[in-house]
């Protein structure tokens, strides 16, 4: 596959799909082949959850969530080390992947006013240049019209699986069956919620990475993004 080189500004590519499915590390890889900007949207509901909490508040509560989402400080930014995440000017990028922090964003993200103050800033990006953004409602939600969106699934065990290998390789102390018990609910909890659930756009192409290495998906992903974008994306 060559590389593809372009500006690509205007143009978003959304990748759905639930925790442990690989979209994130995927769209990162996407965005680094094209140059383009990421951001992981997960990661902005993740840090309202960390504003709660470190203030010592409720993420379940609409009122204080709500507040923490509009005055939210947050940046993905490129570094030396991979994309990072950073809060109110810190690397945050760690602290927003302990299980709690992700069961927060569960919570904080069936608020109203968490989601539509988030709206804006998601919606800023690929403006001056491409963006790949990942996420539970960007093909649906955020970027609808966008021409080419992609959902990834795979099969829950298999997830859990994931979440609990990557865990292990930082070293994080955690309980393996208590991470299950919390994916499976994060799972209901997104897929149900009336705001915004998780579900793929109508015209996304689905992606089951149950049986698939990163590299197999990622290939399917750029050829797919090669024959959409063909004619406004420069090959090398």
């Amino acid at each position: 596959m060559s590389r593809l080189h372009s500006s690509g500004a205007e143009i978003v590519i959304p990748i759905d799909g639930p925790a442990g499915s690989g979209k994130s590390t995927v769209a990162k890889a996407i965005a680094d082949r094209l140059g383009w900007d990421y951001l992981e949207t997960g990661a902005l509901y993740r840090a309202v959850g960390l504003s709660v909490l470190e203030a010592g508040g409720d993420p379940d509560n609409r009122d204080e969530a709500t507040f923490h989402a509009e005055n939210l400080r947050f940046e993905c930014r490129k570094t030396t080390e991979g994309w990072r995440n950073f809060l109110d000017g810190r690397d945050a990028t760690e602290e927003l992947r302990i299980e709690h922090i992700s069961d927060a964003a569960s919570k904080v993200s069936a608020h109203h006013g968490v989601r539509r103050a988030l709206l804006s800033f998601q919606r800023s990006f690929g403006r001056k240049r491409g963006a790949v953004l990942d996420g539970r409602d960007i093909g649906t939600v955020v970027f609808p019209e966008a021409r080419l969106k992609f959902f990834m699934d795979a099969d829950i065990e298999v997830r859990i699986q994931r979440r609990i290998n990557e865990l292990r390789r930082k070293g994080a102390d955690f309980d393996p069956n208590c991470l299950g018990a919390n994916l499976r609910e994060r799972d209901e909890r997104d897929r149900k919620r009336k705001e915004a659930p998780l579900k793929p756009a109508k015209d996304a192409i689905r992606l089951d990475t149950t049986k698939l290495s990163i590299d197999e998906v990622l290939h399917a992903m750029l050829e797919n993004i090669s024959r959409e974008y063909g004619q406004l994306i420069d090959l090398a």
